[in-house]
């Protein structure tokens, strides 16, 4: 069985409202008033873990300034309907430690950082539905180069095949990193790339839009999107439930034929067919009980699982 791997890759549209400094806000759990008047506020949230940010070795000093990065970087666009900027979300294994969240996501943003992109780093750390951690880093990428000290005046177009049409290929370099990592700190993880179709699995839950907890919050009434989103988390820890069983009863024949081999042999055969779990069926009674390489080239080749240096940049 996989464990829970993630990566989402996304773009900072004008066209939809957003914005790349409220982006920033989001990812640093800040609050400001922005431009056009509005006020944002993710002061709240107490599940901001590090910052940091990561730009090639001759960028000029301001780009360590999150507010002075995406506020020249929004004045480069003109276009109402202009990207400031690229989203790039990665899931973290919660098996691991603070420092090593840190470590994997700096690696990540270097390798970025050797294309002339710079790259504001949030890592955060909820609580998720299984009541476990689910620890997860953002980064927010410029889509310009850096000449003369200021955003060039042509986008970086060529940047655009790093990503475009490269999800499923990144992906795979990216489970590849951080189970190489894991084998190295001797952690037990293993993320699997593939979707869920792919791996024979039900859909990943869907994210609601935020007015769905509003209004439960206001009228303590449940949307029916929300309705279906609470039976379906229940049914997955159902069946993480069952499978946590399942995996106990192989561990214990394991120490059985260890202590056994003799008594052992006989109830091999027990254990030797895989279980799987239906998802219909436990919805159910969920329901009734209620550089020329790509990025992702360039990322399996510079990401090193050495061992982790002094940070160059600081948290």
């Amino acid at each position: 069985m996989s464990d829970h791997f993630g990566l989402d890759l996304g773009v900072v549209q004008r066209s939809r409202g957003q914005t790349a400094i409220g982006r920033s806000l989001y990812q640093l759990r800040g609050s400001a008033r922005l431009p056009d008047g509005s006020v944002v506020d993710y002061s709240d949230r107490t599940d901001h873990v590090a910052h940091f940010i990561v730009a090639p070795d001759d960028a000029p000093a301001w780009v360590t300034d999150c507010k002075e990065l995406w506020t020249r970087a929004a004045a480069a666009e003109t276009r109402a309907d202009a990207q400031e900027a690229r989203v790039m979300e990665l899931s973290l294994p919660r098996e691991l430690a603070r420092e090593d969240w840190i470590e994997i996501a700096r690696r990540v943003a270097k390798a970025l950082a050797k294309r002339g992109m710079v790259v504001q780093v949030d890592i955060h750390c909820p609580i998720a539905s299984d009541g476990g951690l689910n620890p997860h880093a953002h980064f927010l990428i410029t889509m310009r180069e850096i000449k003369d000290g200021k955003f060039a005046q042509k986008k970086a177009r060529h940047w655009n095949k790093e990503f475009y049409d490269k999800a499923s290929v990144i992906r795979r370099d990216m489970a590849d990193v951080l189970n190489r990592y894991c084998q190295k700190r001797g952690v037990d993880y293993h993320a699997d790339h593939r979707s869920n179709a792919e791996r024979g699995l039900p859909p990943a839950e869907i994210r609601l839009p935020r007015w769905n907890v509003l209004h439960y919050k206001r009228t303590g009434k449940k949307t029916p999107a929300l309705e279906r989103r609470d039976q379906e988390r229940a049914a997955r820890a159902e069946i993480a439930r069952l499978e946590a069983e399942y995996h106990e009863v192989q561990r214990e024949f394991a120490r059985a034929e260890e202590a056994a081999p003799i008594a052992a042999a006989n109830s091999r055969a027990l254990v030797t067919r895989p279980v799987r779990f239906s998802v219909t069926s436990i919805t159910a009674r969920a329901t009734s009980d209620r550089p020329t390489k790509t990025f992702g080239a360039l990322l399996a080749s510079s990401v090193s699982m050495e061992e982790p240096s002094a940070p160059r940049y600081g948290p």
